[in-house]
């Protein structure tokens, strides 16, 4: 089974029709917990708008269920441009289930959303010269990736190229330049242990169960 935490419903429907699309039995909760024999569970925390520790209670809440209901693979969906308490719920799925490190890709080069040399783009633009700049509740005011996320101490933020040994501790956020740039970090799966988890954006998560 695959389980995916999304922090607003929006988020989590589409994952779950990602998983439908391939042929995958989905189910997008509210509360409660998972039908049997599923394939892809998707659970909307609603925690978008939150404060950083309610947004962290409530993912990892989910987290533990998820593990309780035996997933193979958590799959946190994150905001295309960070939007939200990314931070705080990564660190929250990694408290919660012992792992040490995260893989976020938050980017989509087919709808123009790169980042590179550690900054975001969209369509070529620096993020904080496009629309998001004016965005009601989480105006970003920054391209680059460390101010975007709030990297902290027990948590520290490495913004890696495919080509780069990955650290074994942390949120490591994946440059993502090119069609070929996904695909890599999507089949990464051998140079991720089990020990860690994949955060992603859902537009670009094809293969969600590529991922793990």
């Amino acid at each position: 089974m695959i389980g995916v935490i999304a922090d607003d419903f929006t988020g989590a429907a589409e994952i779950g029709a990602v998983g439908l699309r391939h042929g995958l039995r989905a189910e997008v909760l509210l509360d409660g917990h998972p039908t049997q024999k599923i394939d892809l569970v998707c659970i909307d925390t609603d925690s978008r708008s939150c404060l950083p520790d309610e947004a962290a209670r409530r993912t990892a809440v989910a987290a533990n269920l998820l593990a309780s209901c035996g997933v193979d693979w958590i799959y946190k969906k994150v905001d295309s441009v960070l939007r939200g308490q990314v931070t705080a719920e990564i660190q929250a799925i990694n408290k919660e289930l012992g792992l040490s490190r995260a893989l976020l890709i938050p980017a989509n080069p087919s709808l123009g959303r790169t980042i590179q040399n550690g900054c975001y783009f969209i369509r070529g633009k620096p993020l904080h010269e496009t629309e998001f700049a004016r965005d009601p509740e989480y105006p970003r005011t920054s391209a680059q990736v460390h101010d975007l996320l709030g990297a902290t101490e027990t948590s520290p933020i490495a913004v890696c190229s495919p080509e780069d040994t990955l650290p074994d501790h942390g949120i490591i956020v994946g440059q993502v330049e090119t069609a070929n740039d996904l695909r890599h970090w999507a089949s990464c799966r051998s140079r991720m242990p089990r020990r860690s988890s994949s955060c992603r954006n859902g537009k670009s998560s094809k293969g969600c169960s590529a991922c793990g």
